[in-house]
């Protein structure tokens, strides 16, 4: 009797073992069967609390991936972020990464990884209009320009473009990319004056990355915050394809133009000049000579 008690109790436990087993393996499907993934599509705060009075613990960036197991209806979500988990509002969410519009602050380089082996694609000018979805805050972000895809760093990027340079610096402005150097003094006798004059000349690369188009020119100056009228004081000169060219020329997609501006001009001034491409863009160099 007691053999056959100990037996049924055996096969009890088993039993029970059993359904326990299936059971918390059932638990631990219909969990994984309920968990969303999320991106955040604006910047969200992680709360402690559905409450209204909840405290912030934390901000979390655009593009951050989440996973939660709360329902769909809910008007907030408890996720983990950083090691700390709390709620965040449901508005907050995208089921997609979404897109960041950057720009290019100052000159930068486009690198093929994020590792400190890695190596230069191609150089990026100012105000080049970038797109991303890498997560904001990132130290590098991955995007693509002028047919490469890449990383560039973080601290290169602004979410608007700048309206003045320095004169040295190369930037993106419509179709083309316009740079200005550091602006030469010089004193005597030149072709483009009469007699000895003092004159400044600004080494000026234009290289267009469209359609063919007309280059652009310099539409006003400032010599110590005030106005100075260009086009009465400079001589304009580029060398395209072995020729001499004055004044604003068109320029095919992939060439270059490599010239001066040069003015009457004696030395220590502050300079300004604003260049555009006759499309509404502008981008004003600065310096002292």
């Amino acid at each position: 009797m007691k053999k056959l008690f100990k037996k049924i109790s055996f096969f009890i436990v088993l039993a029970l073992a059993v359904n326990l087993l299936f059971q918390t393996g059932f638990t631990k499907t219909a969990n994984a069967a309920t968990s969303y993934t999320y991106y955040i599509k604006s910047t969200a705060n992680l709360y402690s609390s559905t409450k209204s009075n909840a405290k912030k613990i934390k901000s979390i960036p655009v593009n951050t991936k989440l996973t939660t197991a709360s329902a769909k209806k809910d008007k907030m979500y408890k996720v983990k972020f950083d090691g700390k988990t709390g709620y965040v509002y449901a508005s907050k969410l995208s089921t997609k990464l979404t897109n960041v519009t950057l720009y290019t602050k100052d000159n930068a380089n486009l690198y093929d990884n994020t590792s400190k082996k890695q190596k230069k694609l191609i150089s990026v000018p100012v105000n080049a209009k970038l797109t991303t979805q890498s997560v904001i805050g990132s130290k590098m972000y991955k995007v693509s320009y002028e047919g490469k895809t890449g990383y560039i760093y973080a601290s290169k990027l602004a979410t608007k473009k700048v309206s003045k340079v320095p004169f040295g610096k190369t930037v993106r402005i419509g179709n083309f990319t316009v740079k200005i150097d550091k602006p030469i003094n010089e004193y005597g006798e030149s072709y483009l004056f009469d007699g000895n004059n003092s004159y400044i000349a600004l080494p000026l690369t234009i290289t267009n990355y469209g359609a063919r188009d007309y280059v652009g020119w310099v539409t006003e100056g400032y010599v110590n915050n005030k106005y100075y009228d260009v086009f009465d004081n400079w001589y304009f000169a580029v060398d395209y394809e072995d020729e001499e060219l004055d004044g604003s020329e068109m320029l095919s997609k992939g060439k270059n133009l490599k010239g001066y501006i040069t003015l009457k001009m004696s030395k220590g001034k502050n300079l300004e000049f604003v260049y555009t491409d006759g499309y509404d863009n502008f981008i004003t160099f600065y310096g002292k000579n």
